[in-house]
């Protein structure tokens, strides 16, 4: 089964985990990587790499970051050299729902990807445009 790890700035990447068990119920899939304040680039790094030699198999791993351009993100890049993995930046719950139903059924990490990007784009929605229509 792929693997999917979430890993953010602060208690995000924890939280959004916790949020997505207490919708889904406990994954057995899915590891959050916390950036602590003092946390340095190398240090993200040995953490990722870590997690990924631990849980590495063939079906590779898709990583959520919080943010392009983010020590987490920015660590989470160089692992697409070393290890089956595919990195999306933005993360949100919607993603990592998708993310955690789809990683049960897809092929691939690059389909799982594919996906988790499609449902996380179209649930970024303006609700008041939506609610009112574009006339108000």
């Amino acid at each position: 089964m792929i693997k999917i790890i979430v890993t953010a700035h602060g208690e995000l990447a924890r939280e959004l985990v916790n949020s997505a068990e207490l919708i889904a119920g406990k994954q057995s899939n899915l590891y959050a990587i916390k950036r602590g304040a003092n946390d340095s680039l190398i240090q993200m790094q040995e953490r990722i790499d870590i997690l990924l030699r631990s849980i590495n198999d063939e079906d590779g791993t898709l990583i959520l970051t919080d943010m392009i351009g983010g020590t987490s993100c920015n660590a989470s890049a160089p692992m697409c050299r070393s290890f089956n993995t595919e990195i999306l930046s933005g993360a949100n719950l919607p993603m990592l729902l998708s993310a955690i139903f789809a990683s049960k059924s897809v092929v691939s990490v690059v389909d799982l990807a594919d996906k988790v990007l499609f449902d996380g784009q179209k649930s970024i929605i303006n609700v008041k445009k939506m609610l009112l229509g574009s006339s108000k």
